[in-house]
This record gives C-alpha cells, sequence and structure tokens, in this order.
C-alpha cells in the first residue's frame, strides 16, 4: 500500500485539519524517501496516551564531510498544523543518545523553529530540513563502544588518534594514543613532548616524564567492564542493528558518527603527548568557527517569525506608499481641474461686468423688455401672440375671482332678509 493511500485510509477525524495534514506529510514522504508514516500511540507526561499520526524513519545528515542517517520520529498532534510537531530521536541497539543544547537524555528535541512554530509560515519540509542542519553540526546519537581487554590497554594503536569530538586546549579532550615505539609523525616535533595536565587533579591518569617516551605501567588495574570509545572510522562505523524493521536497509549498515564517552577513559593510564603551537592554533579556530555558527543558527531560528513579520509590515507599508501616492495624483490632478475651472469663471464674471458698466454708462431709460428679442419676425410675432394670449387668460381668471365674491357676498346678504321676514311674518323658516 502507498503512502497517499495507508494516510487516506487512516481515520482522521479527529484531525481539526485532516486536509492539511494528509498533503504536508505527503509532501515529506516524497522529499525523505526513508520515511515512513505510522499510526501509534503517543503517552504523554501525565501517563495518558493518544493515537497520533508520526513519521518513523531515517533522515540523511551530512556529518563531517560524510553522510550519516539518522533514525526520528515526528509525532502530528490534533491541532496540526497550528501546534508544533513532536520530534524524538530513536537510536537502534548499536546506538546512544549524545545530548546536547537541542536533544535531551531521552530523545526529545526542542528547537527554536519548533518553539516559534507559526502556521503557514513553518511545515513538516521544512521543520526536518531544519534538524538536518542542527545534526549535522552536533551528532545526536553516537555509536556504543565495545569492551576492552587488557591486551588492548598494554598495546596502544600506533597512529595517534583524536578521541571524542572537537578539540579544545588544556583540557582532557586533548589526550591522544602513542606507541612507545615513537613511529608517529609527532616524534619528529623539534621540541619535546610536554603532557597537558587535566583540570582534574584527582584523575588517575598516567603521566610520562620529560623526555622519556611510552612506558609500560607497573601495574595493570582491573577494568571489568569499562566501555572502550572506538576510533572514528567513518566508512564504516556501526554494524547493522539486529532486531530493526524500520531502519533496516538490505546488507547495508547505517553509517553513524562515532563518538567517545569521556567518562570510560577518565580511568585509563593513557600517555599524554601534545600539540605544536600552529596545531593548538587550528583547534582553537575550528571550535571557534563551531561555536559561533551555533549561535548564529540560534539568533536565526529565534528571530526567524520577527524578521518575517518586518518583511511582511515591510511590504504592507510599501503597497500603502503606493496607494498614497496614487491618491495624491489624483488631487493634483483634481487641483489643476479646479484652477482651470477658477479662471474661466473669473473670465466671465470679468466680461458680465464690463457689460454691466457699458449697459449703465450708455442710457438709463432703455426698455428692460427689449434687451431679449428673437432673431426673425416670424419668431418675434409668435413670442408677442403667446404672451397676449396668457395675459388675456389670466385677466379673465381674476375678473371672476373678483366678480364670484361680489355676487356671494349679496347672495348671502338676501337670504339673511328673507329669514328675518319670514319669522316676523310667523312663517316658517326654511
Amino acid at each position: 500500500m502507498s503512502a497517499d493511500e495507508w494516510i487516506s485510509a487512516k481515520c482522521l477525524a479527529k484531525y481539526t485539519y485532516p486536509q492539511i495534514v494528509r498533503r504536508d506529510v505527503t509532501c515529506a514522504l516524497k522529499a525523505f524517501k526513508e520515511l515512513r508514516p505510522k499510526f501509534e500511540d503517543f503517552i504523554q507526561n501525565d501517563g495518558t496516551s493518544r493515537r497520533l499520526v508520526s513519521l518513523d524513519g531515517t533522515i540523511p545528515v551530512r556529518y563531517m564531510g560524510s553522510t550519516y542517517n539518522i533514525p526520528i520520529a515526528i509525532f502530528l498532534f490534533e491541532a496540526y498544523p497550528h501546534k508544533s510537531p513532536m520530534v524524538y530521536v530513536r537510536p537502534t541497539n548499536t546506538m546512544q543518545i549524545k545530548p546536547s543544547d537541542f536533544v535531551d537524555s531521552a530523545g526529545l528535541v526542542q528547537l527554536p523553529y519548533m518553539t516559534d512554530w507559526k502556521h503557514p509560515d513553518a511545515d513538516l519540509v521544512e521543520l526536518i530540513s531544519v534538524l538536518q542542519a542542527v545534526f549535522g553540526e552536533t551528532s545526536p546519537v553516537f555509536s556504543k563502544s565495545a569492551p576492552i581487554t587488557k591486551r588492548q590497554i598494554l598495546n596502544p594503536p600506533s597512529n595517534p588518534q583524536c578521541i571524542g569530538s572537537m578539540p579544545y586546549p588544556g583540557r582532557l579532550s586533548l589526550l591522544f594514543l602513542v606507541n612507545n615505539t615513537s613511529s608517529s609523525h609527532y616524534s619528529s616535533l623539534s621540541q619535546p613532548p610536554i603532557p597537558v595536565i587535566p583540570n582534574d587533579q584527582t584523575s588517575n591518569v598516567y603521566l610520562p616524564q620529560l623526555g622519556t617516551g611510552w612506558q609500560i605501567p607497573g601495574s595493570v588495574p582491573v577494568l571489568p567492564n569499562i566501555p572502550m570509545p572506538q576510533l572514528p572510522n567513518f566508512a564504516n562505523p556501526f554494524t547493522q542493528a539486529t532486531n530493526s524493521n524500520i531502519y533496516s536497509m538490505s546488507s547495508q549498515n547505517i553509517p553513524m558518527p562515532v563518538c567517545s564517552d569521556a567518562s570510560a577513559t577518565s580511568n585509563i593510564p593513557y600517555s599524554i603527548n601534545t600539540l605544536n603551537e600552529e596545531q593548538l592554533r587550528l583547534s582553537v579556530l575550528t571550535a571557534v568557527v563551531d561555536q559561533v555558527r551555533r549561535v548564529q543558527k540560534e539568533l536565526i531560528y529565534q528571530h526567524q517569525d520577527d524578521l518575517q513579520a518586518i518583511r511582511q509590515t515591510q511590504t504592507g507599508l510599501f503597497s500603502g506608499g503606493q496607494k498614497i501616492q496614487e491618491m495624491i495624483n489624483k488631487m493634483q490632478q483634481e487641483k489643476d481641474r479646479v484652477c482651470t475651472e477658477m479662471e474661466s469663471v473669473k473670465r466671465k464674471i470679468r466680461d458680465l461686468e464690463e457689460t454691466s458698466e457699458k449697459l449703465r454708462k450708455s442710457d438709463s431709460n432703455f426698455i428692460i423688455d427689449e434687451v431679449f428679442d428673437t432673431t426673425a419676425p416670424l419668431y418675434r410675432q409668435l413670442v408677442v401672440s403667446f404672451a397676449e394670449e396668457q395675459a388675456i387668460e389670466d385677466a379673465i381668471y381674476y375678473l371672476g375671482e373678483a366678480k364670484v365674491r361680489e355676487l356671494s357676498r349679496r347672495q348671502f346678504m338676501l337670504r339673511a332678509t328673507v329669514q328675518k321676514c319670514r319669522e316676523k311674518a310667523g312663517l316658517p323658516l326654511l
């Protein structure tokens, strides 16, 4: 069954946004082929369990020039994408979790990108890409070291190899394994080797005298079941996990970065050799560069949302500025049009004032009705006839109104006289 069919077949009814969950999971599976979708129980801190969709598998990580497969599990909560996923590192039987600033001892991953999670700026594929970048700086797992024997203690390797992660000068992590034959290229240095004294003065470390080579200790302490850190072997640092279901990749081993456990070497009598000035400078420079890169990434993750909000504000301000500029241009056009109309009105006012002044100076006995005249005699006859006809009609109307009032008043007086006469004569009233 394909990933799309598996996701579609599962019940996503309790998810608030099932379509977004299906879309993001499908995109993540297409981008990272070694991840597999699952529907499993997620145990919370209070002991309760929830059935959640998860992505289980490995992601490729570029670490110290080589590519390794880091096993992880990503759980999607019901409120996704408005709630960030939960990421765990799931080591195999041959791996062990290496706690760091972003991974705790239980394998829980906590990143600023997840803390500042905000939809739709953050998504599942980008989260996995951030995990690749963070794990590329600090590996979250390392291989379990095999138990050492007394023979391995008495016969250290001939080529000096650095144990642990990035060396820092003046610390116990600068220990090197050397042979008593002094076949290492460090024996060709002009200065005699000066041992580096660890910070812990009570540490059980064998320190040779100046000018002497590596010597077999007089008595070899019994070290039962003390894990020996493995030397870096980036070609094949791991053997295949025996009981692996998701991380099994046929006959190929899962390459993982090797990191030593400093506590396992605290009681082993190693010889201590020092570096020359140039090697110490390069070591310090590399450590400082790694620290600066880590702080830089933390700052980028912390201020990513702020930068995005500032960009959105900048875009809104730019759009608002364009609208304001368009409004200013329209207002300028309206102002120009109003100025033109005002000039036209002023010219007409001046013309009227000049005409009025001429009329006052020419003759004061002119007839106002003669000011308005027609353009032809026929039109003049039409206007005069229409005016006279309307005047006669108005006269008839007002004369009729006047006669009606006069006759009505006389009629009222006559009726009153009749009523008084009938009353005197003893006749019934009308």
